[in-house]
C-alpha cells in the first residue's frame, strides 16, 4: 500500500518537473527572440528630404522594420548625435505604439531649423532626414528681382560688346593714320605754278645773251708796274 502512494508521488513530481522545464525553456526562447529581434532591427525615416517655407509645420516619422516591436525613440539634430531634441512649444515628440509610429513635429519652422534630423529606436539610428527651410517672398519682390537681374545681364552684354568694338575702331583709325603719313607724293615739278613773267620774262634771256657775247673778248692782263 505504501509502495502505491510512493509511486504515485513520484509520478506527480516527474510531471511537475517536466512542466517547469518546458516553461523555463519557453521563457528562454521568448527572451532570446526578443533580444535577437532588437539586434536585427532596421530603422527607416520618412520622408528623407523636406523643403518648406518659413512658418510651416514639419512632421518626420521613424519607422522600425518590425512594427510590433515596442521601442523608445530619441531625436537628434546633426550626425554627431550631440544636440538631442526635447519636447517644447515648437517641438512635439511622439513615442511609438502598436498603431502609431514614432514621429517628431516642428511647428513654425525657421531658417535656423535647416539641417539633418536623426532618430534612434532602442539605440538603433535611422538614416536621417534633410530639412531645408527657405524664406517666404512676395510675388512682386520675385518679379522685381527678376527684372533687376535682366538689367544686369543686359549691361554686362553691352560692356562686352564695347570691349570688343572699341579696340577694333581704334586699331582701324590707327591704320588709316599710318597710311596717310607714309603716302607717296605725286610726281609734280617742284617749280610748278611759277610763271616766267614773274622771273623777268624776256629780260632774263637777254641778260644771258649779253653775257654770252662777252666771252669772246680778249683778256687783258695788267702788270703791277702799270698802276
Amino acid at each position: 500500500m505504501f509502495l502505491g502512494f510512493t509511486s504515485a508521488g513520484n509520478v506527480k513530481m516527474t510531471l511537475i518537473r517536466a512542466i517547469l522545464n518546458r516553461f523555463c525553456l519557453a521563457c528562454f526562447l521568448s527572451i532570446h527572440l526578443i533580444f535577437s529581434a532588437e539586434e536585427n532591427i532596421h530603422v527607416f525615416q520618412k520622408p528623407r528630404f523636406v523643403g518648406v517655407k518659413t512658418g510651416r509645420t514639419v512632421i518626420i516619422y521613424c519607422v522600425p522594420s518590425n512594427p510590433s516591436l515596442s521601442a523608445h525613440v530619441e531625436w537628434y539634430k546633426g550626425q554627431a548625435y550631440k544636440d538631442q531634441l526635447k519636447n517644447s512649444q515648437r517641438i512635439s515628440i511622439m513615442e511609438k505604439s502598436d498603431k502609431i509610429n514614432a514621429s517628431i513635429a516642428i511647428k513654425k519652422v525657421e531658417t535656423k531649423d535647416s539641417g539633418t534630423y536623426f532618430c534612434k529606436l532602442n539605440s538603433t539610428p535611422g538614416p536621417g532626414t534633410e530639412l531645408q527651410v527657405s524664406r517666404y517672398t512676395e510675388p512682386q519682390t520675385i518679379l522685381m528681382r527678376s527684372r533687376v537681374k535682366d538689367v544686369f545681364i543686359f549691361l554686362q552684354a553691352l560692356l562686352l560688346i564695347l570691349c570688343i568694338v572699341v579696340p577694333l575702331v581704334m586699331f582701324y583709325r590707327l591704320e588709316k593714320k599710318e597710311d596717310a603719313v607714309y603716302e607717296e607724293p605725286e610726281d609734280d615739278h617742284i617749280y610748278e605754278g611759277l610763271a616766267i613773267e614773274q622771273c623777268g620774262g624776256a629780260d632774263l634771256y637777254e641778260d644771258i645773251t649779253a653775257l654770252a657775247r662777252d666771252t669772246d673778248a680778249e683778256w687783258e692782263v695788267e702788270s703791277p708796274d702799270q698802276e
